[in-house]
């Protein structure tokens, strides 16, 4: 019997819990309404950062997100948008390294700290390419 209700509990609040996170992701969406990639290579115009890596980018954090085209901002905190944080912003930055075809140094030691969408754009585009 304690054992059925100690699994009912944590089922419930880890359903609650998802359904909130999944709330908080359509209301910033709704908000966003209007907003594309477009506006977010807007963003970046004076950098020339070819567009094809910007899709890479934007595409990567709207499909991180549940809820459908996701519109991704520039300045979107790491963490507070999208949970991403310490290993998980490392993967985001070697995955897209790769997308980019740009060579990640051996170690993350002496890059600049990444909290935001810019943040990872703006790295990647400093790194040396694949040839």
């Amino acid at each position: 019997m304690n054992t059925w209700v100690l699994l009912t509990g944590t089922l419930g609040t880890f359903l609650a819990g998802n359904w909130l996170l999944r709330r908080r992701e359509r209301q910033i969406a709704k908000g966003r309404r209007g907003y594309g990639f477009e506006e977010f290579a807007a963003y970046f115009s004076g950098e020339s950062i070819p567009h094809e890596n910007l899709r890479h980018v934007y595409n990567y954090f709207q499909h991180w997100q549940s809820a459908k085209n996701f519109p991704v901002h520039p300045n979107d905190a790491l963490y507070n948008v999208y949970g991403i944080v310490d290993d998980d912003v490392d993967d985001a930055v070697m995955e897209l390294a790769a997308r980019w075809r740009a060579k990640l140094p051996a170690t993350f030691d002496g890059l600049r700290p990444v909290r935001t969408v810019a943040d990872i754009v703006h790295l990647l585009h400093q790194l040396p390419r694949e040839k």
